[in-house]
């Protein structure tokens, strides 16, 4: 019986090892994947180039990913997530505590925008856009991977500003979309859609005027 216990763990360990070689293996291919989709486009890059920087066979890659197709959606989805990793942090340092919610909540704005102004974010969403009208599913994909858990989380937070009593929060979800939108509305015009360096002052009187817009449709009394 120990015998047979021995073997049942060695093959769970080998399990276990296979498991890990593959996302091992997928994560060379996605890092390799995405600065070549990034320099060269769709169009342009080939599976050739991508399995040479990855140190991969082509048929690997399309054992993991099918095709290039699929594997261009997957490295625009990772890039989009390794990329929200900060804005999550930002957003589940919130407080709630009365002296200190109002300031922190104008400093998430603040903060969401300026992630979304770093090089690497604005490069990312002039890709996603162009590449979108020829393959609709990239957004898709990028919303359900990345986008998703960001809405979430934001929306959860504000719930929990709502509980605390200091916003009128009936729906989450949609008071998350409406604070990202209106802390944005200026921001596209004001930098020329991320080609023109805008002072940090001026950017901050755009945010605020959006926090200003969400406090006066979820408080009670304009603050």
């Amino acid at each position: 019986m120990e015998a047979v216990a021995d073997a049942g763990r060695a093959d769970a360990g080998r399990a276990d090892t296979r498991r890990v070689a593959r996302r091992d293996k997928r994560r060379v291919i996605l890092d390799a994947a995405a600065p070549i989709f990034g320099d060269e486009g769709y169009e342009r890059a080939s599976i050739d180039a991508i399995a040479t920087s990855a140190g991969v066979s082509k048929p690997t890659i399309y054992s993991y990913f099918g095709g290039k197709e699929q594997l261009f959606r997957e490295s625009v989805a990772d890039s989009a997530i390794q990329q929200n990793a900060q804005v999550l942090e930002v957003i589940q340092r919130l407080d709630f505590s009365e002296q200190g919610w109002l300031a922190s909540l104008r400093d998430l704005g603040m903060r969401l925008v300026e992630c979304q102004r770093t090089p690497c974010a604005v490069f990312l969403a002039r890709m996603i856009a162009s590449e979108t009208a020829r393959d609709p599913e990239v957004y898709r994909v990028v919303r359900v991977k990345a986008a998703a858990p960001i809405l979430e989380a934001l929306a959860g937070r504000l719930a929990m500003l709502g509980n605390a009593g200091h916003l009128t929060v009936p729906d989450p979800t949609l008071a998350a979309r409406q604070f990202l939108a209106l802390i944005g509305a200026e921001i596209s015009d004001l930098t020329e859609q991320g080609t023109r360096p805008v002072p940090d002052d001026r950017v901050r009187a755009a945010v605020d005027a959006g926090v200003d817009t969400f406090l006066r449709a979820h408080t009670h009394s304009p603050r």
